[in-house]
């Protein structure tokens, strides 16, 4: 990938004229680029596809000084692309380097670009869904909510550093990863279909039980009602602790998981939601 070329004529396009070596660097650029801005100018039609070309622009630019060539391969990346941004970052780096290998004259037609994007974004969009929204961020939270609550500095600021840690890390390798294996990313036992779906299967129990742990330990819900029978007082807390402890706020964690996964209720109704149901509970005593 790294040797420049002085002339290659194509049957439909003008000669590409001594493309440039592409660095570290360039990748480093790349990776940044999709980092911090890939969900810039995202729409319902297409999703991230202006930011996936964006991102590769410091390559594109240095493979094809002409400016038709440039916008020709802009042009072929603003398709539809949606996956998640961190685990998803390989894919663009064997996208960049099969725009060398297109500058260096292989013949590669668009429809191989959109079909290496179509085939992975969307098992790495699961298994990125599965690694840092339901595990990382919950692991780290579970710390970071542990410490904070105790009046302890460390536990947000300790969860932004090594979360940005992590994510730069990622994002930075495998981009660098992706560039490596180019068009034979897909080939890799690691980007397997096999693997993705085993790994994503895996991590997606995990990530549930750290989430159901985290909400026993952070949700506190109880309630105060009491009735008497033959002057002596029951109160339905202690059945409910009988029953399992914790049982409500397992139910109101599981009601809210169904309004917002089977109902598509957004965050902010629930959030209102959850001040209204407190408001009411807190005036009737029951809670």
């Amino acid at each position: 990938m790294s040797n420049s070329v002085t002339q290659i004529q194509k049957a439909d396009t003008q000669p590409y004229v001594n493309p440039e070596t592409i660095t570290k660097k360039d990748i480093r650029s790349v990776a940044l680029r999709w980092l911090f801005f890939n969900t810039s100018a995202w729409n319902w039609e297409r999703m991230q596809h202006i930011a996936f070309a964006w991102s590769l622009l410091p390559v594109l630019k240095k493979l094809y000084k002409d400016k038709k060539q440039l916008g020709e391969a802009l042009s072929r990346h603003m398709v539809f692309f949606n996956s998640e941004p961190t685990i998803g970052t390989p894919l663009i780096g064997a996208i960049a380097a099969m725009e060398v290998e297109k500058a260096k004259g292989e013949e590669i037609p668009d429809d191989v670009f959109n079909a290496v994007k179509s085939g992975l974004m969307g098992p790495l969009a699961a298994l990125g869904d599965s690694l840092f929204a339901s595990t990382v961020n919950a692991l780290l939270l579970s710390f970071g909510m542990g410490l904070a609550m105790e009046q302890n500095l460390l536990g947000p600021v300790g969860f932004a550093v090594v979360w940005i840690m992590i994510t730069l890390g990622f994002v930075l390798w495998g981009t660098q990863i992706g560039f490596q294996k180019g068009i034979n990313l897909m080939d890799t036992e690691a980007f397997s279909e096999k693997t993705i779906t085993t790994t994503t299967n895996i991590l997606s129990i995990l990530g549930l039980t750290v989430i159901g742990g985290l909400s026993a330990s952070f949700v506190n819900l109880t309630t105060t009602v009491t009735w008497s029978f033959n002057d002596k007082a029951t109160e339905l807390q202690v059945i409910l602790d009988g029953l399992m402890p914790k049982f409500l706020p397992f139910l109101l964690v599981l009601a809210l998981w169904y309004l917002h996964d089977r109902k598509n209720v957004s965050v902010m109704k629930l959030l209102l939601y959850l001040v209204i149901f407190g408001a009411v509970g807190s005036l009737l005593h029951v809670f």
